[in-house]
């Protein structure tokens, strides 16, 4: 078991940028966008946030919008994609990555349309239009120990967790501070080796 605490390695919801339930999706890009700048700014040493966080009028964290949220939200078929039968179909065939998303994205009726008519017909949602409430995949308590943490990264493919207390989101575990401490466990335990064996 490692020695890190999962509150510790995340991020507290009030160092995080976030944007409100209501905003629409061009405040929400700029939100992004800014979150990216900011930490360079303030804190040359701090890795980028990938996402913002979204509050309700109470404040409360309900989720948070990634560049996946916004990219996807300009093909809303991609939902049918991922639990249908199509794809399941399409992936236990044995061929190349590019027969596969071919074969998706025919069959799903994917970008038919220009790339720049979907964006303008987007531009008016707000982010509560594509905020999906957490999966319980997507949330770990803050008790929880690191294998677990990086079980549920690793096998959901998720760039980050959101870190519950008594059922209310206090943080936001990022991949990159995750791989950092495992990084960390490696190269201590290499050194000790290393001293353990005189080199």
């Amino acid at each position: 078991m490692s020695d890190y605490m999962l509150k510790d390695l995340m991020v507290p919801v009030d160092e995080y940028a976030s944007i409100s339930l209501g905003a629409s999706i061009l405040e929400g890009i700029l939100a992004l966008k800014e979150a990216q700048r900011r930490e360079f700014r303030d804190d040359p040493e701090r890795h980028r946030d990938r996402a913002v966080l979204v509050k309700d009028p109470q404040g409360r964290i309900l989720g948070k919008l990634s560049m996946w949220s916004i990219i996807g939200c300009l093909e809303p078929s991609y939902d049918r994609v991922k639990g249908g039968s199509t794809s399941s179909m399409a992936a236990s065939r044995v061929g190349s990555a590019r027969v596969l998303i071919e074969e998706i994205m025919g069959s799903s009726h994917l970008w038919r349309r220009r790339l720049s008519n979907i964006a303008d017909e987007t531009a008016h949602l707000k982010i509560q239009d594509l905020l999906h409430a957490p999966r319980e995949k997507e949330l770990i308590d803050e008790s929880a120990s690191l294998e677990v943490a990086i079980h549920r990264l690793v096998a959901g493919h998720f760039m980050s967790l959101l870190v519950t207390r008594d059922d209310r989101i206090v943080g936001i575990l990022r991949l990159v501070d995750v791989f950092e401490a495992v990084c960390h466990m490696i190269m201590r335990e290499d050194l000790q080796a290393r001293a353990d064996d005189g080199i």
